[in-house]
């Protein structure tokens, strides 16, 4: 993976953060709006392209989907839904904070195991690249603004906000001693089934609680999927 692209991953997540510090009213609509886009592309990248590669390399690929898709609603009884835009905005506890951290960060770290192998994924690398770097912001402003809320100090949250930001990065520099074992495939397998879950957990949630999606909103889809189609 090229150092820009590190950047990119890890930088993500940071500017999230950085917003949440500056944006004195957080304007949840346009926040939805952003989540709705970047859940889209995510949901498109990982259909069209993750999804051939998986199944063309093993019959017991869609196990390991599910088994992605499963530990991801695990995650969330620790990050309760941040990766996919709940945040709660009042006084958090050590053990909260610590959940939090934990499950958004094992979250994160998968999410960057199918950016390890560029050649591979041939023209589709880059859009996933794109896919999951904007995912990463709205997760690091969601992280910030419960850290915010806490007892933490702000260069202890901008620590935390770093620290989490290689979580990712990391995942693509581990993945890459594996791929050209089957292994690889298995972590990829399952981080598509995360992928899965999370995109289409965004997709599927509205704001009233209904099934009722407002134009905004299906006009943000429609041009998360069509962004996947040109960049593929």
């Amino acid at each position: 993976m090229k150092t820009w692209e590190l950047l990119l991953l890890t930088g993500a997540p940071i500017s999230g953060g950085i917003i949440a510090f500056f944006l004195k009213t957080k304007n949840k609509n346009d926040y939805k709006l952003v989540l709705s886009f970047s859940g889209a592309f995510l949901f498109s990248i990982t259909v069209i392209h993750l999804f051939p590669l998986i199944f063309k390399n093993g019959e017991s690929a869609g196990l390991y989907v599910l088994l992605g898709f499963f530990i991801q609603i695990f995650l969330e009884q620790l990050t309760h839904g941040i990766e996919h835009g709940h945040f709660h905005e009042h006084s958090e506890n050590n053990s909260y904070i610590l959940a939090v951290l934990t499950g958004l960060t094992l979250h994160s770290f998968l999410d960057g195991i199918p950016l390890a192998n560029a050649g591979m994924l041939q023209s589709s690398h880059t859009s996933l690249l794109y896919g999951i770097s904007l995912h990463k912001i709205p997760e690091g402003f969601a992280l910030t603004s419960i850290l915010l809320f806490s007892f933490l100090k702000k260069p202890q949250i901008l620590i935390i906000l770093f620290l989490f930001s290689l979580a990712a990065p990391s995942a693509v520099l581990i993945a890459d001693h594996f791929i050209n074992s089957r292994f690889f495939f298995v972590l990829i397998a399952m981080a598509s089934g995360s992928l899965l879950h999370v995109s289409t957990t965004i997709l599927f949630e509205s704001e009233s609680g209904s099934h009722f999606f407002g134009w905004k909103k299906i006009t943000a889809i429609i041009l998360g999927v069509g962004l996947s189609l040109l960049t593929a």
